[in-house]
């Protein structure tokens, strides 16, 4: 054992002393580390005893564990990601809850790193790379939409990239299903939109929906738009829409279009046709599938141009510009109909008028 691993066992010991809900997990899972700790969540590392296979395991913080809504919550997460097997979507192996009523989670092990540290440490993707882990993302959030779940996270924190050493590549894994909507199971209990009791935001408004924002319906179309999202910042290095507060963020992805790429970064004008037509506003004119989204990002590996629809601000605008001649014609219509009834009620109130009598000339004797 190195000293650094040394030094993480006796951080994790500490904590396992500080936590003794945590000696209450099965005595298979031998805890080696706390790798983050969340809103209201901590993951460790842990290895079976028995077979030293790594896992991660999730389990709630104490000042939520003795919460009932909050433990409902952590079960919800776990019915929604045991129910999903695909490659792209890190598994879940075990789930229960202890003596003191804690729930956890076993998940899989997963070395490498979030696609939002793959951009921090070394900026935008190319379009080429980008395009292959997009597909992957799309592929497994949709296997997860035809098992009628839908994430409602879904930001580069939660796309985890696995070096597949054989191939030289990237294999996604998407995570943290925490807000998931099991959308076919509406006894199941949702968390609340908006804020919570304590201020805490449901979902990540950098990449949160407007329909999410406004409480609305929830389906597969918010996951698009967070899609679109992910794919802006991942070809440009920065989220489509900053600000000062979390109220900034989300009036802006609610009434703002897409802004335009950073000069300094290139992005097709294909590409951006796919990120804006799955960030439009209303989700009737985004992508209604994530096959719709990986079958045009294909044809950009192919060298096709996908069909470029009018986005729906693109629209607006022409349309208030047809409003604008339209007016501007009726109005020199009308201009010019007055023009004539008034020169008519003219012509005629001459034509009424007594003539003038031309005055008489005097006689000589």
């Amino acid at each position: 054992m190195t000293d650094s691993t040394s030094s993480q066992w006796d951080a994790a010991v500490a904590s396992a002393q500080i936590d003794p809900l945590l000696s209450e997990l099965p005595e298979q899972y031998d805890l080696m580390m706390k790798v983050r700790e969340g809103g209201m969540g901590a993951i460790y590392r842990a290895k079976n005893r028995y077979t030293g296979a790594n896992f991660a395991i999730k389990i709630l913080l104490p000042k939520y564990a003795a919460d009932e809504d909050m433990r409902q919550r952590f079960i919800t997460e776990a019915k929604a990601a045991s129910a999903l097997k695909h490659t792209g979507i890190c598994q879940v192996r075990d789930f229960g809850i202890t003596k003191s009523r804690m729930p956890f989670l076993v998940m899989d092990w997963l070395d490498g790193v979030t696609l939002h540290e793959r951009v921090e440490t070394k900026g935008p993707m190319s379009e080429r790379e980008a395009i292959a882990i997009f597909i992957q993302i799309a592929a497994a959030i949709g296997s997860a939409h035809k098992a009628r779940v839908v994430h409602r996270d879904l930001k580069p924190e939660h796309v985890v990239l696995c070096k597949d050493e054989a191939h030289d590549a990237d294999d996604v894994r998407i995570v943290d299903f925490g807000i998931a909507k099991l959308i076919h199971d509406e006894s199941a209990p949702a968390p609340k939109e908006g804020l919570t009791m304590d201020g805490m935001v449901i979902g990540t408004p950098l990449y949160m929906s407007p329909q999410q924002i406004k409480g609305l319906k929830i389906d597969g179309a918010t996951d698009v738009y967070s899609l679109g999202c992910l794919m802006y910042f991942t070809v440009s290095g920065v989220p489509p829409f900053e600000g000062d507060t979390y109220m900034d963020v989300m009036y802006k992805h609610v009434n703002n279009p897409p802004p335009p790429f950073p000069s300094l970064v290139k992005v097709s004008d294909d590409m951006t046709a796919i990120i804006f037509r799955a960030m439009e506003k209303e989700p009737k004119d985004r992508y209604k599938t994530m096959d719709e989204v990986i079958a045009d990002l294909k044809k950009l590996t192919k060298g096709v141009s996908v069909e470029r629809k009018m986005l729906s601000h693109d629209r607006a605008k022409q349309k208030q510009k047809w409003i604008t001649v339209a007016y501007f014609v009726i109005g020199f219509v009308a201009m010019y109909l007055l023009s004539v009834f008034l020169q008519n009620a003219f012509d005629a109130a001459d034509s009424k008028a007594p003539a003038a009598k031309s005055p008489q000339s005097g006689t000589t004797k």
